[in-house]
């Protein structure tokens, strides 16, 4: 899954590619049972009858169900097992080549796991589907059984002399009992996840998630629309000379503040920028920090970054602030009444994708909204 991670995101969680997998959730699901059958020969065979849990799988949001291939990494023949010394006689082999079929969807099944692949899969979603389906009908429990062949091929064992040689001193190691080539394989489910990013968090991180609901509630986007309509019931005379103030067609200006500021009578204008300007800020902790490090396997830092600063008298185009934020500062400006001026909040948003641990499952997650990207006034 860290693979899998590495491939999609960058060290900073930024997904390389939007919805890179064509769902916003990768589930992996190892099985509650298993058992493996190995005969050594030539070919080292296995066979693996695996049986997984599908009782929480809600069939509505799988995208693609996978069967993963895993090469063992306690095998010395696994890439990741080589060490500094070059002398060794298993450094300088390559992995076994093994092929792998699932026996209940047949030969079209049948892939190969390459020297130097870690895992590779079986793409088993009709099957997966259909299961579930039928399971559902019958009013019983999701649990899928599956069986699968592997034959795994030493690299050299074709060469005559120094192949016999291998191969018996493998055996007198007893290496393929106790150093598998292969690890139990497990499934990838790729789920479209339709819950809101507080609602899975609040799930995720169980009593702690409560207080993530909570300040849900309480997001400053659902202040601001209860202070916006707060303010539009206030009845303030001294607004009516904003109310009565004439619009003409014929006076325009690039800058949307200046278009509507200008024909507020008697106002002047201040084009003074605040020293302390509204802008993006750098802000780097890990999930350590906040209590969620048991959960969350990457990425090892987060910066949702976030906006600070005072907001210009004049809020020029790059601020992308409405009609009314720019009222707002005139308001302030004017002392009309007691209203603040703008806020410095986020303006768009970038998705992180994480890795996390769920139910005792390994997840990827992509998150919408978790970074902020740039700012303005409103």
């Amino acid at each position: 899954m860290l693979s899998l991670y590495e491939g999609a995101a960058g060290p900073d969680g930024r997904p390389k590619q939007h919805r890179k997998f064509g769902s916003n959730t990768v589930r992996l699901l190892r099985p509650s049972a298993s058992s493996v059958h190995y005969l050594p020969a030539s070919d080292h065979h296995y066979t693996f009858r695996v049986h997984y849990n599908l009782d929480t799988l809600p069939s509505e949001q799988l995208i693609r169900a996978s069967f993963i291939h895993l090469r063992s990494p306690s095998s010395p023949s696994s890439p990741s097992s080589s060490s500094t010394t070059t002398s060794s006689t298993t450094q300088a082999r390559e992995p076994p080549r093994c092929r792998a079929h699932i026996t209940s969807l047949g030969p079209e099944s049948l892939v190969t796991l390459e020297p130097h692949d870690r895992w590779t899969e079986t793409d088993i979603t009709a099957h997966v589907t259909g299961h579930v389906l039928k399971r559902k009908d019958q009013g019983a429990g999701g649990h899928l059984t599956l069986t699968a062949q592997y034959w795994c091929t030493e690299p050299g064992l074709a060469e005559e002399d120094s192949s016999l040689w291998w191969w018996w001193w493998t055996r007198l190691r007893g290496r393929q009992r106790e150093e598998p080539h292969l690890e139990v394989p497990s499934l990838l489910l790729y789920l479209e996840e339709e819950r809101e990013v507080k609602d899975w968090m609040g799930e995720l991180l169980g009593a702690e998630g409560e207080n993530t609901k909570r300040i849900g509630q309480w997001h400053p986007s659902l202040r601001r629309r209860r202070r916006s309509k707060d303010t539009s019931e206030a009845k303030d005379p001294s607004l009516d000379a904003l109310k009565n103030a004439p619009t003409s067609s014929s006076s325009f200006s690039t800058s949307p503040s200046a278009s509507i500021v200008s024909e507020i009578p008697n106002y002047k204008r201040k084009t003074s920028m605040p020293k302390n300007r509204c802008k993006l800020h750098s802000f780097r902790l890990s999930f350590d920090e906040l209590g969620w490090g048991h959960y969350f396997i990457a990425p090892p830092v987060y910066n949702p970054r976030f906006c600070q600063g005072d907001c210009p008298r004049v809020l020029h185009y790059g601020y992308h602030s409405p009609n009314h934020a720019i009222i707002q500062t005139v308001i302030n400006d004017l002392g009309v009444g007691d209203v603040p001026p703008p806020s410095c909040v986020p303006y768009k948003y970038m998705p992180m994708s994480v890795l996390v641990v769920h139910k005792k499952k390994v997840e990827y997650r992509e998150l919408e909204d978790m970074v902020a990207e740039s700012c303005t006034c409103r």
